[in-house]
């Protein structure tokens, strides 16, 4: 709630300490090393009082985060800026991408020389001005959109029209109806169209509920009743499904009312809250009760009774939708009433499960509880004495527990684990809610190794109105996608920035700029900079200025995500987990203006809990921070510099666990969470360190080849050039050119006269442009509004 001395107090802390915290602060996105000089993590972080540890982080992004960018794709077509401001280069542009998206694929090396993929080829668009009214898609694999610079001298690409929508979109997942063009999307306000529901199929014959367990954040060993239909090197979904207990426990079945519009505040509910996670099998264990042994799958290898027949489509890739994933039509009656029994507690009711917590709780050191309850929440763990670690400590089978499932004839079933290749993110407690894991199928194509790079990104719009929203919102949307990348874009003007949104998986954005955007200032929906929404995405290396949220997420966003070494200036609100329930994000060497893990109350629509089990990593604020865990949850915080306060907007909870070393440690510490996390998975040594840097750090930043200049230019195709090359592609008349001039060959030259006058027009216009500080690069073309209109 509005508290006036808590206002106070933020305002005073604002105005006295931002200058000291400003001056000598280096920027986090220019830091100059990375990896190095290496300094390992500690090997564990102490657990929380439920068992739950610090998540490796160390696989987001494309192609899980070690392999360079490969900027060595070959350049399969080339165009040129258009000699006249008065021309939509929106469908020069597409056509160009649909035709390299119809190439045949071919191998290419990337920049590590050791590893190949495929892709198709690049679009160069070089270096100029491009106009562009209405949406780029970019919808097949390995098409990549490259400009010449992201500077004002490079390839600008000006989004043009007084209409809502999202300007260069990678995204597998269109309807067929959609257009690009700026009258569909002025009809049908914005490009929702490319997001339809339910791009997955489940496959209902392969649910398999996870073992009645409390399963801690962090473990990538995954307890499954019957892992019989599962098969190593398949993707699977592990889902959570919730209860009405879990949103009771949280309070958020009762958020404190927006004061001045209470019927704005909407509680939870439990059906809105099934959490899906996207996971790869490393390996299948199967549980042998009677020798009390363990025998583990590798790669390649098949356990269990229908082992040897893999599951459909379960090699497919993708991130499971938010929304109520389809069902198959030849799924089983017994396993679609699983399915369906998974949604509420189960028929013993909820007292069964309760009451084996319980017991487990007097044993002791079981799989279900490791570490002594901390009702202080101190954030100390306290360990009971145990020789094994918690990862090697034997699970009771299943079949000699209390079993819920005993009314279903299921003689058949191969308990075990599944191991995983990247952790849990969300706990999964038997008493707040059921687990399950499936195969999937996809239902629509997902591109892969789809790329946007070098590029400056400029919206047009109304310079007398600084809180203009007729022009375009996100400048880049990925969604449906997955191993895709945004590298060396800078964005200007536009209502947000780069959003990877719920379809999206492993999907880097890196040395990217989202630089001063026009809309309204503090509403709501606006100026997210870097949006992560999607799983295993990352930020790196980026800039954004004038943000209401410049680093933040979305609801219930999956994860693991991470933002590393990027920077927000002159914004208005924080960076942090937004909207509800995100879970498992990394904010490392990260600087906002504002920078909150908390309960957000009756925010928005009743947001409530922002999430849990969050990193906050050597990060800093200009104003007072707020860090909350939510109840059974833990949000972490290491090694902050900044100061802690109390918001003018309040809400219940317990503080975050604060993990900071000692001061004799200070220095012992790595630099970067992410960064040492990943040199351990590549080896965890110095040497690895320094191939790390030259991959993928600093030294590592995507290279382009040299602008072509004179002679070695390539000219710029027509429509009808593209015709020539794939008659797939429909013939259209380029708009200088008239039916008479194309049907009797004619030339007007009168009208190359004016084209030659309006080149020298354009020349000199431009070198003003230049020369004034490109701060009014499209209000030379008032004049022709009415032609762009």
């Amino acid at each position: 709630m509005l508290n006036p001395t808590s206002l106070l107090l933020y305002i005073f802390n604002w105005v006295t300490l931002n200058p000291e915290q400003q001056e000598g602060r280096i920027s986090r996105h220019l830091i100059p090393e990375q990896a190095t000089p290496y300094i390992p993590p500690p090997a564990t972080f102490p657990p929380d009082q439920w068992g739950n540890r610090v998540p490796d982080f160390s696989q987001v992004g494309y192609r899980r985060g070690h392999l360079p960018l490969p900027t060595t794709i070959p350049v399969a077509f080339t165009l040129q800026p258009s000699i006249d401001p008065r021309v939509n280069d929106r469908e020069r542009i597409q056509k160009a991408i649909d035709w390299v998206g119809r190439q045949p694929f071919q191998k290419v090396l990337l920049p590590d020389n050791k590893t190949t993929i495929q892709a198709r080829g690049v679009v160069l668009l070089q270096a100029g001005i491009y106009r562009v009214q209405g949406s780029l898609i970019l919808d097949q694999s390995g098409v990549v959109l490259r400009g010449e610079g992201n500077g004002p001298e490079g390839t600008v690409l000006v989004a043009m029209g007084q209409f809502k929508h999202d300007f260069i979109n990678l995204n597998g997942l269109q309807d067929p109806s959609f257009q690009s063009t700026s009258e569909y999307l002025q009809a049908h306000v914005g490009s929702r169209e490319l997001n339809p529901r339910n791009p997955y199929v489940v496959q209902d014959d392969d649910v398999a509920e996870v073992a009645d367990e409390y399963i801690p954040v962090g473990t990538t060993r995954l307890p499954v009743k019957d892992v019989s239909n599962f098969n190593v090197g398949s993707q699977v979904v592990v889902e959570r499904l919730s209860w009405d207990n879990w949103i009771e426990r949280l309070g958020t079945d009762h958020i404190p009312k927006r004061p001045s519009e209470p019927a704005r505040t909407m509680d939870w509910d439990p059906k809105q809250y099934e959490l899906r996670y996207v996971r790869k099998i490393k390996a299948i264990e199967v549980k042998n009760s009677k020798a009390k042994k363990s025998s583990i799958a590798s790669v390649g290898s098949r356990h269990g009774k229908n082992m040897a027949t893999p599951a459909a489509n379960a090699g497919g890739a993708g991130a499971a939708s938010s929304q109520t994933l389809q069902k198959s039509d030849t799924g089983s009656n017994d396993s679609k009433q699983l399915k369906q029994q998974l949604r509420q507690p189960h028929e013993h009711g909820q007292q069964l499960l309760q009451d084996q917590m319980n017991d487990a709780r007097r044993i002791g050191p079981q799989a279900v509880l490791r570490f002594v309850a901390d009702t202080n929440r101190t954030g100390l763990a306290q360990p009971l004495e145990a020789e094994q670690d918690f990862a090697e400590i034997q699970v009771v089978t299943q079949e000699e527990s209390q079993s819920n499932d005993s009314d279903r004839s299921r003689t058949n079933r191969v308990p075990g684990y599944l191991h995983l290749d990247i952790p849990l993110v969300m706990n999964m407690d038997p008493v707040y809610g059921s687990g399950s894991v499936y195969n999937f199928k996809r239902q629509h194509h997902i591109p892969s190794d789809v790329g946007l790079e070098n590029l400056a990104l400029w919206s047009e719009h109304d310079p007398n109105n600084a809180q203009d929203e007729r022009h375009a919102w996100f400048a880049v949307l990925v969604d449906h996608c997955e191993n895709c990348w945004v590298a060396d874009v800078t964005t200007r003007n536009f209502v947000s920035g780069i959003r990877a949104a719920p379809g999206s998986k492993h999907v880097t954005i890196q040395d990217c700029q989202v630089l001063d955007p026009v809309s309204l200032r503090s509403e709501g929906g606006r100026r997210y900079m870097f949006m992560l929404q999607g799983q295993m995405g990352l930020v790196k290396r980026c800039f954004a200025t004038d943000a209401r949220h410049d680093f933040i997420t979305g609801a219930k966003t999956a994860g693991p995500n991470v933002f590393v070494d990027s920077e927000g200036v002159r914004g208005n609100n924080d960076a942090g987990p937004h909207d509800r329930w995100t879970t498992g994000t990394l904010y490392d060497n990260i600087h906002s203006y504002g920078l909150n893990v908390r309960n957000r109350g009756w925010m928005g629509s009743g947001q409530g809990w922002a999430g849990a089990f969050h990193v906050v990593y050597q990060s800093s604020a200009d104003i007072p921070s707020r860090f909350q865990s939510p109840p059974g949850g833990t949000n972490w915080v290491i090694g902050f510099d900044g100061y802690l306060g109390e918001q003018p907007i309040e809400f219940e909870g317990d503080d975050a666990t604060f993990l900071d070393p000692e001061s004799k440690d200070i220095g012992q510490i790595p630099r970067s969470l992410y960064w040492a996390q990943l040199v351990r998975r590549m080896g965890n040594s110095s040497e690895a360190a320094g191939w790390a840097e030259r991959m993928v750090g600093v030294k590592g930043k995507s290279r382009y080849r040299d602008r072509l200049e004179g002679e070695g230019r390539k000219s710029s195709l027509t429509l009808d050039e593209i015709v020539l090359a794939d008659e797939a592609i429909k013939s259209t008349r380029r708009w200088e050119l008239n039916e008479d001039e194309e049907e009797d060959g004619g030339e007007d030259v009168e009208a190359e006269e004016r084209i030659s006058r309006l080149r020298q027009d354009i020349l000199r216009m431009e070198l003003e442009i230049k020369e004034s500080g490109h701060e009014h690069l499209l209000d030379l073309y008032d004049d022709d509004e009415d032609n762009i209109w």
